[in-house]
């Protein structure tokens, strides 16, 4: 079936398939029920099916986490000397130990601070301008690299039977599992969060996640998997994100396209519905819906077609539903600007000017919820 022809979800439906989706007995989006109250939603098993189907499910949580502090540094140069600490974080509880590096920069002072966790470390997209706006913004800036839970072979999978070789990082630890190098990477990120509820500067009520692209994704994952982390931004995720898989645009990746050239992102279930997004239990927004109230956020480019910028804004206009049974509307948006598929640090600005939103008070300093799709909702 090709894209023009399948079926697409129309935004006036989506309060009700979120819903619904887990109703067999719905033949069809265009026949479905009024929605139950929000305490009806089945929250929990809606985030435990999408993490099992799309991403394979997530490898678990270790016996035991020893914490060993490896450096008290400072960046002299900079305004203010903002502190930089670093961390090894040895995990144990699978078939070997493992054990991963943390760095946080943080401003001098007491604290306690919100703090900005991105596992893109193997990408460097935090530059010291950004880390230097974080700082500003009051913020702690937690970094590591998600790699070490599992390798990222960027584009060079398909073709190479390396894929399937399930080794190194937590492959080695939890062997067998199902879990795709997404979920790998989300779990680091879950255990960020272990460090930073240890720490007397770090504010627990005030932990964001943030990643690009493929980061953005595992962001995503992260924070449906993982209630502590209170507010959630995902910088152009695109297919397996949060964009609909069943509403693609015509220059954007496909559900099909994704699954052929990075199948070791995502679980084995997942095969089964390339080319069959209609068949999925779930689309996107109800992942987005999963994660209200807590702030989310989407940062996107107007040129970065790939990305399926439409089905984003659906899923997030859908999500925004659900929201507003918590009188929550204005937690769930998303910004775009000019260019390309990056993380710049305009994107960075937007994330920390909604933090100055719904952590400290401030006056929204963005353009939030405008695109220019016209009609599209």
């Amino acid at each position: 079936m090709d894209r023009s022809t399948r079926p697409l979800l129309h935004v006036q439906n989506f309060k009700y398939f979120i819903m619904t989706v887990h109703d067999p007995d719905t033949p069809a989006v265009n026949k479905l029920p009024l929605p139950p109250l929000p305490e009806d939603f089945p929250r929990e098993e809606t985030a435990k099916e999408i993490a099992d189907v799309m991403y394979g499910g997530l490898p678990p949580e270790p016996v035991e986490i020893h914490i060993e502090k490896c450096c008290e540094a400072r960046v002299a140069r900079w305004p203010g000397a903002p502190k930089l600490w670093t961390y090894k974080l040895h995990c144990r509880g699978g078939e070997v130990p493992f054990s991963f590096t943390v760095q946080i920069l943080f401003p001098q002072g007491d604290g306690p601070f919100p703090a900005v966790m991105n596992g893109d470390g193997c990408w460097w997209y935090a530059t010291e301008e950004v880390a230097q706006m974080v700082i500003a913004q009051g913020c702690a800036l937690v970094m590591f690299d998600r790699t070490e839970m599992a390798r990222d072979l960027g584009g060079q999978t398909h073709g190479n039977p390396d894929w399937k070789r399930r080794e190194g990082g937590l492959y080695d630890v939890y062997p067998g599992g199902t879990f795709g190098a997404i979920s790998a990477w989300a779990w680091g990120i879950h255990r960020c969060v272990d460090l930073l509820m240890s720490l007397p500067f770090i504010d627990p009520e005030k932990i964001a996640v943030t990643g690009h692209s493929r980061g953005g994704k595992t962001a995503l994952l992260a924070g449906l998997t993982d209630q502590r982390i209170t507010m959630i931004n995902d910088n152009a995720s695109g297919t397996c994100g949060a964009a609909l898989s069943r509403y693609v645009s015509e220059q954007g990746e496909t559900l099909a396209q994704i699954l052929f050239q990075f199948p070791h992102w995502f679980g084995p279930k997942l095969q089964a519905y390339a080319d069959q997004e209609e068949d999925l239990p779930f689309d996107q927004h109800s992942l987005l819906a999963c994660l209200a109230p807590r702030p989310l956020l989407m940062t996107y480019s107007l040129e970065d077609m790939w990305a399926n910028q439409r089905g984003m804004v659906l899923a997030a206009e859908a999500a925004r539903e659900f929201y507003q049974f918590y009188g929550k509307a204005d937690a769930v948006a998303y910004h775009f600007r000019e260019g390309g598929h990056a993380h710049l640090s305009e994107d960075w600005a937007v994330l920390l000017d909604y933090i100055g939103v719904h952590w400290q008070g401030k006056a929204p300093g963005c353009a939030y919820n405008q695109h220019p799709y016209g009609s599209i909702i």
